[in-house]
């Protein structure tokens, strides 16, 4: 998908970072000691911290265009419900995240901690 919106390509971008991590670390030999997790765990954190202000920020966008009567439905129906629905599940997108990283904060938290064991 091409696109000339500066922020698509950047959200292009990292899901394309992301699934170069997930190719990386399916070789487990590249993660050979503990303080490499912790390494990708944080910057993660930072991304998913992010992630519910740009969803709001979306969600902001579509309920500016449905006002301005800028959103068409392909299929001709009225682009009220659909936008709403579109804004409620953003908002639990949102949500989710900010459970899930509450969760990674903590793991994060454990991994900062990580050492790696000298073998004599």
């Amino acid at each position: 998908m091409s696109t000339s919106n500066p922020s698509a390509k950047q959200a292009q971008s990292a899901a394309s970072a992301i699934r170069e991590i997930n190719h990386e670390t399916f070789d487990q030999r590249s993660l050979p000691f503990p303080p490499m997790i912790s390494e990708i765990v944080q910057p993660l954190v930072n991304m998913l911290d992010r992630l519910p202000q740009t969803l709001e920020q979306l969600a902001v966008a579509v309920r500016r265009h449905q006002a301005a009567g800028l959103i068409r439905m392909d299929d001709g129906t009225d682009p009220e419900e659909a936008a709403a629905s579109v804004v409620r599940q953003l908002g639990a997108a949102s949500e989710a995240l900010q459970e899930g990283s509450a969760l990674l904060h903590r793991a994060a938290s454990t991994l900062f901690s990580f050492g790696t064991e000298t073998r004599t």
